[in-house]
């Protein structure tokens, strides 16, 4: 979950190392932006919130070498909305850039199961997208195609469509009421839908071994990110990093950083329902495992809105950061 009021105050923080630097920026006043600081314009906890994110600042600040250039283009800071496509974007909520030295990090504010994106699987729109002459649901959309570039099998869309075909035949009325029904939804729609994803990812990557690359390069975003998540009882703010593309703490005139560079995923290791703290098996969410120390989990939920209520959404998860990835805690300002 992403805490609004931390993300501009990270921004803040940053403005307030820098202009002590002297280091000239400027700050892309997009949609995002105007959000973010009407929020933060609101909020009568600044200092307490600048506490928190100022010292977890100033140890990035300390394996960013680009970020203290003074010559060449003001720095760029801007913030990420949520409707950005990550294959062109950045995953954090801020991204500090340098185009001409070619230099971009993204800042990321939220905990350890840091939410990639959301993703539609399928619409239950009251029969308006079925096949009356075939029974067949259309609107089943095909992930194999937008993730890895290979269409899914019929097998899958035989699955969902007999998934959705079985809660189709409800009324209106009756559906919203079935809504309700925790039970109900979980072992008729979304626990049906996510064995049908869990089978079909394998099939996808056995005969496409490309396949795990490009599911990295999908979700994962254009930039690597520092993260950040402060811990209100122990007075702490933890701290990380992903740098999978080589893009973080990069040491001007070589090729070496000052983050571990982390491997990419090449390979699917495993795919199981997720278990929780005491050995429980989830309804609604899968865990994959790939080499390197890459895990995502996939979780369906309703996407309530107001015409329909009935959009399932896959929302993607990274829980684990890789191996070898930068880690560490400060203490909050006093």
């Amino acid at each position: 979950m992403i805490n609004n009021l931390l993300v501009a105050a990270c921004v803040k923080g940053t403005e307030e190392r820098l202009k002590a630097a002297g280091i000239p920026y400027v700050i892309e006043e997009n949609d995002a932006y105007r959000n973010y600081m009407s929020i933060w314009n609101r909020s009568k906890k600044k200092e307490e919130l600048m506490k928190k994110v100022r010292p977890a600042l100033a140890r990035f600040a300390d394996l960013e070498p680009y970020l203290h250039e003074t010559a060449g283009e003001p720095l760029c800071i801007r913030f990420n909305g949520p409707e950005r496509d990550l294959d062109k974007d950045s995953f954090a909520e801020v991204l500090l850039e340098r185009k001409d030295l070619d230099w971009a990090i993204g800042v990321s504010i939220k905990n350890d199961a840091r939410v990639l994106t959301d993703m539609r699987i399928a619409d239950r729109s009251m029969g308006s997208y079925m096949n009356h002459e075939t029974g067949a649901f259309n609107e089943i959309e095909d992930f194999g195609d937008k993730i890895f570039g290979v269409p899914c099998s019929n097998e899958y869309f035989d699955d969902v469509n007999a998934i959705l075909q079985n809660v189709l035949s409800y009324d209106r009325e009756t559906w919203r009421k079935q809504l309700e029904d925790e039970d109900f939804i979980y072992d008729n729609v979304i626990t049906p839908m996510l064995k049908a994803f869990a089978h079909e990812i394998p099939r996808i990557c056995e005969g496409h071994p490309e396949a795990p690359m490009h599911f990295f390069d999908y979700f994962y975003g254009k930039y690597d990110y520092y993260f950040l998540n402060p811990i209100d009882k122990l007075r702490v703010t933890r701290m990380g990093a992903v740098n999978a593309r080589g893009g973080l703490g990069r040491i001007p005139g070589t090729n070496n950083h000052f983050t571990n560079v982390v491997e990419k995923p090449t390979q699917l290791l495993d795919v199981r329902f997720a278990t929780g703290p005491n050995g429980e098996v989830s309804k609604d969410t899968i865990q994959m495992s790939f080499d390197g120390g890459w895990v995502m989990c996939f979780t369906i939920r309703i996407a309530y809105t107001q015409k329909h209520g009935r959009s399932f959404n896959l929302g993607v998860y990274m829980p684990v950061t890789p191996f070898g990835s930068f880690r560490d805690q400060v203490k909050w300002d006093d």
